[in-house]
């Protein structure tokens, strides 16, 4: 039954006895809660959600569209992974505010029970089409809201990072609708396949947008679209890459764009073995900017566009190309005996005997080599970023073999994942820059201080802190307070 949010009305139902019926928990203090009143009380984040999202459902129109979303999202910051769970995570004072809901932290008799959450999903399933559509309604919403979201946050990046991740789930269970499988490093993996973008921000990055795929297509071929058709890619802004993307046309689709390319090329590439031969030749090295990296040096070899080619261009004669931009980049060079732990066997092998190669190139004429190798080393990020979303938020973590659930949970990861790196980008958040979200989240079981307590008497409920429950506990008679003290001391 739904029950209306308000103090006032629950006061003085106690006060008078006049409660048919009571009920009452203890709510631990936890970091989702902060997140999540954080992004209500200064975005209106359930308005964002609810404008973003398309209601689909004929029946249960009085359950709110963002009530599953913001559910679900605390759900997974609260390691809760089965969509049963839902009815028992919602605990963000301001988000039940806005709601102006009960949740009833009771599995059957909440309206965030399985069989409802089931019955919303099922709106969004794919009933007439015969292949999968990776990109279906739940990866459209993802980046519908977090458009809206960053833009109100005033999140704005100028430097970006794109990769590909295969989802894996488990390899010999072939009921995972739309998976397939693919090899990673020589291992054999089946699931599915994110293409993300993320923004970097003064204390890390937020995901800006995504898109999906069967894990064994091809990085470039999944993510072309999303790239070049972007609307965070703006003129001057950077974006790093890994050697999965390139291509020479769409290289040159987001120079055209004046975006700033900075990705490293094949040893097999025409452009890599003259940007090699060139800075063997120049000898000017310098030590690598970054200390840690011994026995690695650099250099900027300038003017390399010519090597890199369109088949069409290179029916021409050389002086006939004509481009409209530059090529620099910086080779690397490394000791093999000083990094045998960073270097592949091939790349050991590979080389003269003393020292390996790689190089990294860009259309950025205007930087040096340490500054390349500043930018690129930013690429590390998305890897770890990553492992946290895989480890920490859930990202591959599913209890159904239905795309429509797998891609309702990848939503609610990012959105949640978002929300704290925003969180942690703020006055009040600050002091979790660097920490880790779960551990964090997880004191909160520990702790006696900060707990607050629901209270739900006839049609109304309220949450009090506990210097709110002392004032109310003394107006109470001792027939309500015993009923209080018999719900609380279980």
């Amino acid at each position: 039954m739904m029950k209306k949010y308000d103090k006032e009305k629950v006061i003085k139902i106690l006060t008078k006895e006049e409660a048919n019926k009571i009920n009452a928990f203890n709510i631990v203090p936890n970091l989702s809660d902060k997140v999540l009143d954080y992004n209500e009380k200064v975005f209106n984040f359930t308005d964002i959600v609810t404008d973003n999202l398309e209601e689909k459902r004929k029946y249960n129109s009085k359950l709110e569209i963002a009530l599953f979303v913001m559910a679900g999202m605390q759900a997974r910051m609260k390691q809760q992974f089965s969509i049963s769970e839902l009815s028992l995570a919602l605990t963000s004072e301001e988000v039940i505010n806005k709601l102006n809901i009960n949740i009833e932290y009771d599995k059957d008799k909440s309206l965030l029970k399985e069989a409802n959450v089931r019955a919303f999903l099922n709106r969004y399933e794919q009933n007439d089409k015969e292949e999968i559509e990776f990109n279906n309604d739940f990866i459209k919403f993802f980046n519908k809201i977090t458009k809206s979201y960053l833009s109100k946050a005033g999140i704005e990046s100028n430097i970006h990072i794109l990769d590909c991740s295969v989802l894996d789930v488990n390899l010999d269970n072939c009921n995972y609708e739309g998976s397939s499988v693919t090899y990673k490093g020589g291992k054999k993996l089946r699931g599915y396949k994110i293409g993300l973008l993320r923004g970097v921000t003064p204390n890390g990055g937020v995901t800006e947008e995504i898109c999906m795929s069967t894990a064994k297509n091809h990085d470039l071929d999944m993510s072309k679209e999303m790239i070049i058709n972007t609307k965070y890619l703006k003129e001057g802004d950077y974006l790093l890459e890994d050697r999965g993307f390139l291509d020479i046309l769409t290289f040159r689709k987001l120079v055209g764009k004046k975006i700033n390319v900075i990705i490293p090329i094949k040893k097999n590439m025409e452009i890599y073995k003259a940007a090699k031969e060139e800075a063997i030749s120049k000898n000017e090295w310098k030590k690598h900017p970054n200390s840690k990296r011994k026995g690695q040096d650099i250099v900027l070899v300038e003017n390399l566009e010519l090597f890199w080619l369109t088949d069409n261009d290179k029916t021409k004669k050389i002086d006939k190309v004509k481009l409209e931009y530059k090529i620099n980049a910086c080779v690397i060079r490394f000791d093999k005996k000083l990094n045998k732990k960073v270097l592949t066997d091939e790349e050991i092998i590979d080389g003269d005997e003393k020292y390996a190669y790689a190089v990294i190139i860009t259309n950025d004429t205007n930087i040096d080599a340490n500054e390349i190798i500043r930018l690129y080393e930013m690429r590390s990020e998305i890897e770890e970023d990553f492992r946290q979303l895989k480890d920490f938020w859930g990202l591959n973590t599913y209890k159904s073999t239905k795309y429509i659930i797998i891609s309702f949970i990848i939503m609610l990861s990012l959105l949640s994942y978002n929300l704290y790196q925003v969180y942690k980008e703020s006055e009040e958040g600050k002091s979790y820059i660097g920490k880790n979200f779960i551990v964090e989240e997880r004191k909160g079981l520990y702790i006696v201080k900060g707990v607050r307590t629901a209270i739900i008497v006839n049609d109304y409920f309220a949450i009090f802190y506990q210097d709110e429950l002392l004032d109310l506990y003394v107006e109470l008679s001792k027939k309500m307070r015993d009923q209080l003290k018999q719900l609380l001391t279980l």
